[in-house]
Parts: structure tokens; sequence; C-alpha cells
């Protein structure tokens, strides 16, 4: 498989000590990112506390691709493990698709209102104490992403999905380092003001301090992110709302997760090549 080496941005962010962690973020991690003659991708599925160690499989009814087109389609073959899912898809067309576990309804949980602060109410038996003066429920709604380009990237696979939704303004196979990756994040089609968002890095846990970014969106919305080292990225964030009309919990807690990577700029990789 002969591969393009493509490059990621991201703009100005905060390098921050002991960030906090993807507390069981889901993910996708594609065998990979960029290719000009491949014709398969096999991708890796999971919840994870340490990107991108796998821990528990993401069990869900949403697989699906969206082809370069923007047509849907299903995975090729799918193998659910006990600490991953493992799927795979052929790379017929030349574009840019969309690998998704789709939106992923979660553990349900509740909370109870006691002396003004909110507080957890744990255990399959568990009761709300007797002086809560207010109870709610809630459920998670996870969506984990990643995008594969054959060729030149194209447009037509990436749009918002889920209510929390990454919407790139830079194509997430056309990133490079220390240059701009900007995207919006929105709500219900809305844009997400002062949101606050995390960026993890492969293998970031061994550095000291270890790596994590902490960023958050601008009056429109929007971030634009800048990521010196190369290497394979994941940004998640979370956001708690009421849920939709007719839905049985409170509240929904949503989170998604994009996994992309960065490569050396152009100038760098001839650099590299000449020296040699």
């Amino acid at each position: 498989m002969k591969l393009i080496r493509s490059v990621l941005l991201i703009g100005a962010a905060t390098l921050v000590s002991g960030a906090t962690a993807a507390a069981h973020t889901s993910y996708m991690l594609p065998s990979v990112f960029n290719t000009s003659e491949g014709r398969l991708v096999t991708v890796q599925c999971s919840f994870t506390e340490d990107f991108p160690t796998p821990e528990v499989a993401v069990k869900s009814e949403d697989y699906h691709v969206i082809l370069p087109d923007g047509s849907r389609d299903a995975f090729d073959t799918r193998t659910d493990l006990r600490q991953l899912v493992v799927v795979e898809n052929g790379l017929e067309s030349d574009g840019t698709y969309r690998l998704t576990t789709g939106v992923r309804l979660g553990r349900k949980s509740t909370r109870a209102l006691v002396d003004g602060e909110w507080v957890p109410v744990f255990g399959q038996n568990a009761e709300v104490p007797a002086d809560a003066t207010d109870v709610k429920t809630a459920q998670t709604e996870t969506v984990a992403d990643v995008y594969i380009s054959k060729g030149a990237p194209t447009w037509d696979a990436i749009s918002p999905m889920g209510r929390l939704a990454f919407v790139p303004k830079t194509h997430p196979n056309e990133i490079f380092s220390g240059e701009a990756f900007a995207l919006s994040v929105t709500f219900d089609g809305a844009p997400m003001v002062g949101h606050n968002m995390s960026v993890y890095r492969s293998g970031g846990h061994y550095e000291e301090p270890q790596f994590g970014i902490e960023e958050m969106t601008d009056e429109d919305g929007e971030v634009s992110l800048t990521l010196d080292e190369p290497g394979v990225y994941m940004i998640m964030t979370r956001h708690r709302a009421d849920a939709p009309n007719g839905a049985e919990p409170d509240e929904r807690g949503c989170t998604p997760a994009l996994a992309f990577e960065v490569l050396k700029k152009a100038l760098e990789l001839k650099h590299e090549g000449n020296s040699k």
C-alpha cells in the first residue's frame, strides 16, 4: 500500500500539565488516514482513558460509513471483542470516507439535589436520599469519528452528526504540523460559544509533563488549533443538556470524539528527502 504523507494543523492552544484524563471516551483508530492506492482500511473502536489504549469495546447499533459521494453504507466486516471492535471497509472510490460509530446511547444515571448540591445516586439498588428536593436521570450519547481519504480529499462525507458535533473548517486529512486546524462546535445546530475541548496525542502519556491541550471556542463557536508535533491525535468534548422531547431520561450527556493525524509539513519532508 502506497501512502500519501498528508499533514495536519492546529492553532493557538495551551499545553497544560496533567490535563484531565479522557474519562472513557470512545474513539476510532484506522490503519491509515491517507492513501493513494489502498484498497482496504481496518479500524479499531474502543473506550479509553488513555488514548489510544483500548479498554472497553464500543457496542453500537449505528456503525456505518459515509462514502465519498455522501451516501451511507454498512461496514464490510465487523468483529466484536471484549476490549475493542474491529471493522473493515473497502476503498473502491477516490475521495474522503467518514467512518463512525454513529450515535450511541449508553449508560443511564441518576442524581439528586441535596442541600443545594447535585449528588450522584450510585448502585443498581441505590435509593434517592429522603431529603432530596429534586431528582434527574441522564443517559450518555457518544459519537466517535475518523476520516480517511483515498487520493485527493473531498468534502461530501463531512457533516455534523449527533446533537453535540465537531464541524471541520479545515479538511481533517489536510492538516500540517505548525499550521492551523480550524473547526467549530455545534449543539443542535447552534454554535457553542466559550465551550471547552481537550486534545490528546498517542504516546502523550510518556511525556513529562503528560501531553494535553485544553482549548475554548470563540464568540462564533469556532477554534483554531496548532500542533507542532506530527502524530495521531484525538479531540473530544462534553456537554450535558435536556434530553429531546419524548426521551425517557431527563438529560443527555453528549461526547463526540474525532481522531486525526498530524504529519510533517511538505517542506520538511522535501528537506529530509534531499538529505538522504
